[in-house]
């Protein structure tokens, strides 16, 4: 399994951003699953989650990765591609479905700095600061001659974004969310 999978077709972007299919790529986060199994946790019909596991396989997302029995049927184990996916969206318009994707990232993303006791004044200009950051170059994990750890890759990723963010737009940022002094 590689490490990133970097994603910038939008048909692709549109394939992996569907509710459904983002829940089977978080769980297989964690380890190789059945579609049974999948369709189990995630409470949907098999074959639901047959037509989406074969969305994120033609795509690219997921393989088979071996075979379980389940009561003495043979199931295909699913697996991801890459441990961590990462969206990039900057070379191509945004259409109505990554605007909407948008929308709903930012409202989860603002509840839960909200919830971690943040005050978000500007709720748009956390939104367009999300897509700033995104559409900051990070090409250079694609140079990485060896295998990361998954949080060794995390932190590493955060380290080429606060290289590359500019200065001006950091400080607007703590302008516009900041943690009230209690």
């Amino acid at each position: 399994m590689k490490e990133i999978e970097i994603v910038d077709d939008p048909e692709k972007i549109k394939i992996i951003i569907e509710e459904t299919r983002a829940k089977i790529l978080r769980l297989l986060r964690f380890r190789d699953m059945t579609i049974s199994e999948m369709a189990s946790i995630l409470n949907k019909d098999v074959s639901t989650v047959f037509r989406h596991v074969k969305k994120l396989e033609n795509a690219g997302f997921i393989r088979i990765t071996g075979e379980r029995k389940i009561h003495n049927v043979p199931e295909k184990l699913y697996g991801r591609v890459a441990k961590s996916i990462i969206l990039a969206p900057e070379s191509f318009e945004r259409s109505s479905v990554i605007k909407r994707f948008e929308e709903k990232r930012t409202t989860n993303v603002k509840k839960a700095l909200e919830e971690m006791g943040y005050e978000v004044k500007d709720e748009n200009f956390l939104k367009k600061f999300m897509i700033y950051i995104e559409d900051l170059p990070i090409e250079d994990l694609n140079k990485l001659s060896k295998d990361m750890d998954w949080n060794d890759l995390r932190v590493l990723q955060h380290i080429l974004i606060l290289l590359k963010i500019d200065v001006n737009k950091m400080e607007e940022l703590r302008k516009r969310i900041h943690k009230p002094i209690t």
